[in-house]
């Protein structure tokens, strides 16, 4: 949306395979989008040229999260209670209500960043059109619970949907 001079491809395969493409001398790409989160996690920060803001890419719903699964009884979840972390929680949960909100798994770019703070829920939205040119931002606050997380999450995408991102998946559909 905000460069439209670039082409935009799709890249395949892991991390590896993908900074292998984009370093390759003389390869098709000049540039490679990844998480900072993931390339921190792998040791590889040092081929980061450079950090996209917030303002310029939100991340998916749910980036950088990671969950365990384990089995929906009380010991089960008592065993990984000390490894959750609430915020993070509340965050995805609002982020993930968001993404289910515009009917999930569609072929538009769907981008949802929360914030916990100061017992507070913060939630920004964005759809992007597939071509880039119109993008929708939304934004809504909320209580800091995983029940206020999911309501702020279904009334921003309520709210998108208003706002033009009905059109944009019909456009697609």
């Amino acid at each position: 949306h905000r460069r439209p001079d670039l082409a935009i491809t799709d890249i395949r395969g892991n991390v590896d395979t993908r900074l292998r493409k984009a370093l390759e001398p003389g390869g098709i790409y000049d540039a490679v989008v990844l998480a900072a989160a993931g390339l921190e996690r792998l040791g590889r920060l040092d081929v980061v040229t450079q950090l996209l803001s917030l303002d310029d890419m939100l991340p998916a719903p749910g980036q950088a999260a990671l969950a365990a699964q384990c089995r929906d009884e009380a010991e089960s979840r008592a065993l990984l209670e000390p490894v959750n972390d609430s915020a993070t929680a509340i965050a995805v949960t609002a982020e993930r209500a968001f993404l289910a909100g515009l009917g999930g798994g569609c072929s538009l770019p769907i981008a949802a960043y929360a914030t916990v703070e100061d017992d507070g829920l913060w939630l920004h939205g964005r759809v992007t059109a597939p071509d880039g040119t119109e993008q929708i931002d939304v934004h809504r606050s909320g209580a800091a619970t995983v029940v206020d997380a999911r309501a702020v999450g279904n009334d921003l995408a309520r709210e998108a949907l208003d706002r033009g991102v009905k059109r944009l998946l019909e456009l697609i559909a």
